[in-house]
């Protein structure tokens, strides 16, 4: 089958159309060019959506020839992320900037907040919004748990995640063993926000930087069996979040933003590392080789996946910008924040460029 791949940047969105050996990439659009979308998303009915960090959220019947804004009732419109619920088709959640929380019932006509969420456990203490790096406070990733009705999980910049059981009426936060192991206690130096060399205490790096949950991604085969990339580490959950276990790489690069779950015969565990001491210019990036590290055995050792990946590189891979599609040798997928696009379909091992010029990548949708 062909697959479609969504390309969300800071001036709107593109298509690229793969043929059915994912070899040959059309590139189609931009569309929807006066906006800053974050992330391009279908429904079971074939729609796209788009979040947009500009003006909210629109939706696309003809497979993305025009575009109609989808905002009724949503009183938040610097959207981040988007989902549909995999148990109730036309249901809909968004995520937005200042930790806000929406729901819709059908297909996006209208939207209304999911108000058990300014009861979550430190909820008072996120703020109201604040500048760490170029997001503040956002909640920006949506996961709906494939085995459990009613169960979604999230995550809140600089708060960690935290999951409902009842549809969004009560949450519970999950930091359990996320600060254990953290090069801080070791008094290590070189760790992402320098913590041990500024007058940063560990306490308020383990409070804060280190609850900062990235990206996460949840298995679709196993039941609770989660894995995040956070500010200052790669982490592994059996539980549905309920506690974490250190699997990050070596110290230099247990810092990134994208992560990404093949499964197959074995698990195949994806993460791009960058660095927070590079250059005064940027807050994170990459310089030098583009690397992609995998692990098959549940982070017990890494490989380094970067055969076709460019070694000058001054760039960064967003939390949104890595994705794998469904085939049954999947593919996968980086965006860069200098516009290219690389695929991979033999799970990382060689890496092929299949589109460039495309301003910042903010988010990639494989379908």
């Amino acid at each position: 089958m062909a697959v479609n791949l969504m390309v969300a940047t800071k001036h709107g969105g593109y298509i690229l159309k793969g043929d059915s050996g994912r070899e040959k990439w059309e590139l189609g659009g931009p569309f929807l060019s006066e906006e800053d979308i974050n992330v391009i998303n279908p429904d079971t009915k074939g729609n796209l959506f788009a979040a947009t960090l500009t003006d909210g959220i629109f939706s696309s019947s003809n497979g993305g020839k025009s575009w109609e804004p989808r905002n009724r009732g949503l009183t938040v419109r610097k959207v981040w992320a988007l989902r549909e619920d995999v148990h109730n088709p036309g249901t809909l959640m968004a995520g937005t900037q200042y930790g806000h929380l929406f729901l819709s019932s059908d297909y996006g006509a209208n939207w209304e907040e999911v108000t058990g969420l300014h009861s979550a456990p430190g909820r008072m203490e996120w703020g109201i919004d604040w500048g760490y790096g170029t997001t503040g406070l956002a909640l920006h990733t949506i996961l709906f748990d494939p085995f459990e009705k009613g169960r979604i999980n999230i995550l809140v910049s600089g708060n960690g995640g935290y999951y409902s059981r009842d549809g969004g009426k009560t949450w519970v936060c999950t930091l359990k063993g996320v600060g254990d192991s953290c090069p801080a206690l070791q008094g290590m130096t070189g760790i992402p926000d320098g913590a041990g060399q500024s007058s940063q205490t560990v306490s308020e790096h383990l409070q804060g930087v280190h609850s900062c949950f990235h990206k996460m991604v949840l298995s679709q085969k196993r039941k609770g069996i989660m894995f995040h990339q956070n500010h200052c580490g790669v982490y592994m959950s059996g539980n549905g979040g309920e506690s974490w276990n250190d699997i990050s790489p070596d110290p230099s690069r247990r810092h990134g933003f994208p992560i990404a779950l093949i499964e197959g015969s074995s698990d195949h565990l994806f993460t791009v590392p960058a660095r927070q001491d590079l250059c005064k210019k940027h807050n994170t990036c990459i310089q030098g080789q583009l690397t992609v590290l995998k692990s098959s055995n549940h982070g017990k050792s890494w490989e380094e996946m970067s055969n076709g990946l460019p070694d000058e590189v001054h760039t960064g891979v967003l939390r949104d910008a890595m994705t794998s599609d469904s085939e049954d040798d999947s593919g996968l997928y980086i965006g860069t924040s200098t516009g290219e696009i690389y695929c991979s379909l033999d799970l990382g091992e060689r890496w092929k460029g299949i589109a460039h010029g495309l301003g910042r990548i903010q988010g990639l949708t494989a379908f």
